[in-house]
């Protein structure tokens, strides 16, 4: 079965019949339940959607009178490839050799024996078919990609930057090139991505949407990009992100680790809103990403509160304490006697709370019709001047056979301490940003 079999299209098929049959096959061969089968899709979907690639690859299957396939070394090369991807390397390099000796001009066979080699930890002679290939093409994007990642295998990172940069220059427009380009910066030179995300954007804004997961990746690590193209970034991860019907565990992982900190971005607080419910109902979704999304869900909250100024500052910190779910009482109770202590001015903005945002003021309920009731105004001064003396208020010296001063004479201008940003959750992702819970990096 050849590409065009595979993805059930005619020969002659344009970009957007392509493009229609490989989403449609991906139904039936998707990464997680039929990842060899997903893989063999990818491939044809790849060469066939690069115009290059797809006319060297019809020169080997096409007679050149009769328009005939010449199976031969079509289906030769599928095996290869299903080698390669079954990881029988060392089958695969024995195919591969004899196959070159029949073929000695083909370029794609030497680039996979070349391939094999490399998997095969024969690094040095694979790097030398590569500068046969090169010598005659210096152009040849997919061998300088191969060569790049040679390189990286031998620790060769500088010269990996070369292979790479020629790859891209080679062919601007090969989305391959510039994922694996953007891949490797990412894990070796991160001064470089502004750069690299930048340039392949100007070629094709949507260079990465077969690896979107990089535009996240790719503004995270930014310093030097423009809002304009940030914003576009944004864009284009969402945009690939909602339509992806194929969505890997391993992109779902990534995914929900960084949200966390782009949710910290009140301008981004949109882009959010249209990515969680996705992660939300995922088939990846785990009981131990609970807290991930509670998290997540506290901070978009905890904003919209705070954009609201007829909320009390105070108002909002305790809201923020409640869902995150913090278990230290005697900061929770020293917000609640500043309210309390405050009723008058904090009444209007808790009737805020009741009427625009109930969920929220179920977290304390309680304790907010209680001071909303100015019944209760009394018993509730009285309640908290009880706690604030007990919790709060430092001994007094001079104290003598058991008795004791009552100096809480003015409750009403007593300001207990109130924090000004919550205490650091131990299960939320650590402000250093390396991704672990607090509990598990700084918070030790």
């Amino acid at each position: 079965m050849n590409y065009y079999e595979l993805l059930d299209v005619a020969r002659d098929a344009d970009g957007n019949e392509i493009k229609r049959a490989y989403f449609s096959a991906v139904k039936s061969h998707s990464p997680d339940s039929d990842p060899e089968g997903f893989k063999a899709i990818r491939i044809a979907y790849e060469t066939l959607s690069d115009q290059k690639k797809r006319g060297e690859y019809d020169a080997y299957f096409v007679a050149g009178d009769g328009g005939e396939i010449a199976t031969d070394i079509q289906n030769d090369l599928l095996v290869a490839h299903a080698l390669i991807r079954e990881n029988k390397y060392k089958q695969a390099m024995e195919f591969m050799t004899n196959l070159s000796v029949k073929n000695p001009d083909s370029a794609e066979v030497k680039r996979l024996l070349a391939e094999a080699l490399w998997y095969m930890k024969k690094s040095g002679t694979a790097d030398k078919l590569c500068i046969e290939l090169l010598e005659k093409n210096p152009s040849d994007c997919d061998t300088l990609l191969l060569r790049a990642k040679i390189a990286v295998s031998r620790g060769h990172t500088t010269k990996a930057n070369e292979y790479f940069d020629a790859a891209v220059k080679a062919d601007p427009l090969k989305a391959k090139a510039w994922i694996e380009y953007m891949n490797f910066a990412l894990e070796h030179y991160t001064w470089l991505v502004s750069d690299l995300i930048k340039h392949a954007m100007e070629w094709d804004p949507d260079m990465f949407r077969d690896d979107y997961v990089i535009y996240l990746l790719g503004v995270r690590n930014l310093r030097r990009i423009d809002a304009k193209s940030n914003l576009l970034c944004y864009e284009k991860f969402v945009e690939f992100f909602v339509n992806d019907k194929t969505l890997t565990k391993n992109a779902y992982e990534q995914i929900l680790r960084l949200i966390p900190f782009i949710a910290k971005e009140d301008y981004l607080i949109p882009f959010v809103e249209k990515i969680l419910p996705v992660l939300e109902n995922s088939r990846h979704r785990a009981d131990e990403d609970e807290d991930d999304f509670k998290y997540i869900r506290a901070v978009m909250i905890t904003k919209k509160l705070r954009s609201d100024k007829r909320l009390h500052e105070v108002l909002v910190d305790l809201t923020e304490f409640l869902l995150y779910e913090d278990e230290d009482e005697k900061e929770r109770l020293s917000m609640e006697c500043y309210i309390a202590f405050n009723m008058q001015l904090l009444r209007p903005s808790i009737k805020v709370l009741k009427n625009e945002y109930p969920d929220c003021f179920k977290l304390n309920q309680v304790f907010y019709l209680d001071v909303l009731n100015e019944k209760k105004t009394e018993f509730v001064m009285d309640k908290y001047a009880a706690i604030y003396k007990k919790n709060f208020k430092p001994a007094q010296k001079g104290y003598t056979d058991g008795e004791e001063e009552d100096d809480f004479e003015d409750t009403e201008n007593a300001v207990p301490f109130v924090r000004e940003s919550p205490k650091i959750g131990r299960n939320v992702p650590c402000p250093c940003g390396s991704g672990k819970k607090y509990k598990k990096c700084c918070g030790k």
